[in-house]
């Protein structure tokens, strides 16, 4: 069973969120990406989680290694959940595809997740976040505007051909749309 690594409060953290002490950006190199990105201090666990700031760099991580968003192990050869805001939209890679910053999750985690945030359990039940089953995908990476740049790094200034990267997504290619009543049977160990 996956869990996540930190708690606050007894409420789990999910792997991808900032902390307090994670608060100063630059620009650098960043392995996850490949590329120059805008990368964060890293001091996870230390100072209060931020929920809903997704650290840069941990983001980035989860969606191209293919990690769960809450517990930051590897989701390879398990069941993939989205829990997104993001709708099919036709300006994917290849046509219609949903492009979404959230990396995916185990079912268990997803079960936990929507168990413990209530904004994400208020938005399942008013069908603002769609929980989808997915089964294939793949990474994009944002390249950001020089403007963008400034705004997290004040006073880097971009070369007029710099490509910065901010942050991934996960293009779904194929999925099913599910409910919360399919999620949260994995929690009582239902298939």
């Amino acid at each position: 069973m996956s869990t996540a690594a930190h708690t606050y409060g007894g409420v789990p953290v999910p792997y991808t969120v900032s902390w307090s002490a994670e608060d100063a950006f630059r620009v650098d190199h960043c392995q996850h990406a490949n590329a120059r990105a805008i990368c964060q201090s890293v001091a996870p666990g230390q100072g209060k989680p931020q929920f809903g700031k997704p650290h840069s760099q941990r983001q980035r991580e989860a969606i191209a290694d293919d990690l769960c968003d809450l517990c930051g192990r590897t989701l390879r050869n398990k069941t993939k959940v989205s829990l997104s805001h993001a709708r099919p939209r036709m300006n994917g890679a290849n046509g219609l595809a949903i492009l979404q910053v959230e990396p995916l999750l185990h079912r268990q985690c997803a079960a936990t997740s929507l168990r413990h945030c209530p904004s994400l359990k208020r938005d399942v039940e008013t069908g603002k976040v769609v929980i989808r089953q997915v089964t294939r995908h793949r990474v994009q990476f944002a390249i950001m505007s020089p403007e963008f740049v400034g705004t997290y790094v004040p006073g880097y200034v971009a070369g007029p051909k710099e490509r910065i990267v901010g942050h991934a997504k996960v293009e779904l290619l194929r999925w099913v749309d599910r409910d919360a009543s399919w999620l949260l049977r994995t929690a009582e160990g239902q298939p």
